[in-house]
């Protein structure tokens, strides 16, 4: 009998791309309206599902796959914001708690035993990460001001709008967790409004959006940023991911 899979949640279509890469034998499914991926990695059978933006819809992927799939755990991946200086474009963090920003009192969750022996696995494969907990916001953090004053009230290192959706999910199901998040925006760095333009809430790329944007100067030179920063997260998080799986036991 094959053992359970590892759920790997992320929001975007191009976190999904970028996994999807290292699995071996990708089979497409879906449960609900998320899509997802049954593989496996490093010899460990994994489901990679795209649940798109925010906390709501990465708990109610991870719960959906749970009534299709035994799953014996549940990692939260994909990009995020840096809150603090000395973390940029292409670093890794792997989070040792997660914290949901409507329920700061009380709203933590600290992650499985096997975060120390993940950061372990990449620091032996030259792959350098940070510890620290990660707030999870149902807005994106668009300003150097707004990003520090979360920092202030949280003492979170990175953003992001997932982790404790599939945090909350995964104690739900008893089953243990973790969040390895990969940075897109340093802290200085501001995000402009017209982004959320650009892709759906199923995380698929809004291609309207986009093309109007790119249609614009200012605008275009920012995606043109952007895109780089993610090209270098979303390589850090499929290294990242290669080094970690293997290495991680509950």
């Amino acid at each position: 009998m094959e053992p359970p899979p590892i759920a790997l949640v992320v929001a975007l279509s191009q976190e999904r791309r970028a996994l999807q890469r290292v699995l071996c034998s990708p089979r497409r499914a879906r449960v609900e309206d998320f899509p997802l991926f049954r593989g496996e990695l490093a010899g460990r059978p994994v489901l990679l599902i795209q649940a798109g933006i925010g906390r709501e819809r990465a708990g109610r992927a991870l719960l959906s796959a749970s009534r299709r799939f035994s799953l014996r755990a549940a990692w939260s991946l994909g990009f995020a914001g840096a809150l603090v200086d000395g973390l940029g474009p292409g670093d890794l963090v792997v989070s040792s708690v997660v914290l949901d920003d409507d329920r700061l009192a009380g709203g933590s969750v600290a992650s499985a035993s096997g975060q120390e022996a993940v950061r372990a696995a990449l620091a032996a494969a030259g792959i350098v990460s940070h510890g620290g907990s990660l707030l999870s916001v149902d807005a994106p953090l668009r300003t150097p001001e707004t990003k520090r004053a979360a920092h202030g009230r949280a003492g979170a290192v990175a953003v992001d709008m997932e982790a404790a959706g599939v945090a909350e999910a995964a104690e739900t199901l008893g089953i243990p967790w973790l969040a390895i998040k990969a940075v897109v925006d340093a802290v200085d760095e501001a995000l402009p409004a017209f982004l959320s333009g650009c892709t759906t809430c199923r995380g698929d790329l809004r291609w309207r959006g986009m093309l109007w944007s790119l249609a614009v100067g200012s605008r275009r030179r920012v995606l043109r940023r952007l895109a780089r920063a993610s090209r270098l997260a979303a390589l850090a998080l499929r290294r990242g991911l290669e080094a970690a799986v293997p290495a991680w036991s509950p």
